[in-house]
């Protein structure tokens, strides 16, 4: 009886402890990690709304929870260059969490971003991956040759990470970059609402899904989708409300 009474003792006083620890990881580390997922939103506002200058105007209501935040861009001459949102959706294994941008007018995806996921490696994860460029001639000659995007549209393309003030506010990095987007975020720019459609072959007018990953496709959809619909929430004004 002796012993049941130590060791439940012993079992208390290692439980508390590593309650304790964990506790007080948790409390160190909280900060660090809200300024990361902090600079990752705003990097992510910056790569779905192109043409943004300055920091994004938020029109959300107040005291409105974080992933319920609606945003509006603005360039140099204050004109409206598009609106954004965060939106998520459950996949195969997990939250799936995007950024996403739509034009002034609400009508086409501007870009999206996945903030957070935790899909199945190597098939939902391929969400996030950028097809890589690297051929037999590269690995023979040490670099790559210079290919020509026939389809390109510089209007589409991301802004240099300029802003000083996203430098001094997020600490984001001072060095301008061109960052190539995962051929499955980049499908998604011009879309229409309607064409947010999963298709298992390729088809320009829909998205085309991950192969093997048909739920994490869905699911990312949907995720855009919920984002769409916190946009036009937030920046249409009710029937009753239009004078």
């Amino acid at each position: 009886m002796q012993k049941k009474a130590q060791y439940t003792i012993i079992l208390t006083i290692v439980s508390l402890l590593a309650s304790i620890g964990v506790s007080s990881t948790f409390m160190l580390t909280k900060g660090t990690i809200k300024k990361k997922e902090l600079a990752a939103r705003t990097e992510a506002l910056y790569a779905v709304l192109p043409g943004l200058e300055g920091l994004p105007v938020e029109i959300s209501q107040a005291n409105s929870p974080d992933q319920d935040h609606v945003y509006k861009g603005l360039n140099k001459a204050g004109q409206v260059v598009g609106y954004a949102a965060s939106g998520e959706a459950q996949g195969y294994s997990s939250k799936i969490k995007v950024m996403v941008g739509i034009d002034p007018n609400l009508e086409k995806v501007l870009g999206i971003n996945i903030l957070a996921q935790n899909e199945t490696p190597g098939l939902g994860t391929k969400m996030t991956e950028i097809e890589s460029t690297t051929t037999l001639w590269s690995l023979i000659y040490g670099r790559e040759l210079k290919s020509i995007d026939w389809d390109s549209d510089e209007s589409w393309e991301l802004p240099l990470l300029k802003q000083p003030e996203r430098i001094k506010k997020f600490g984001l990095s001072k060095k301008a970059k061109n960052k190539a987007q995962p051929w499955f975020q980049e499908q998604f720019k011009r879309k229409t609402y309607n064409q947010l459609v999963v298709s298992k072959v390729k088809d320009v007018e829909k998205i085309v899904a991950i192969t093997g990953a048909t739920i994490s496709t869905k699911a990312v959809i949907k995720a855009v989708q919920d984002a769409i619909d916190k946009i036009k929430s937030a920046v249409q004004l009710p029937a009753w409300e239009v004078k």
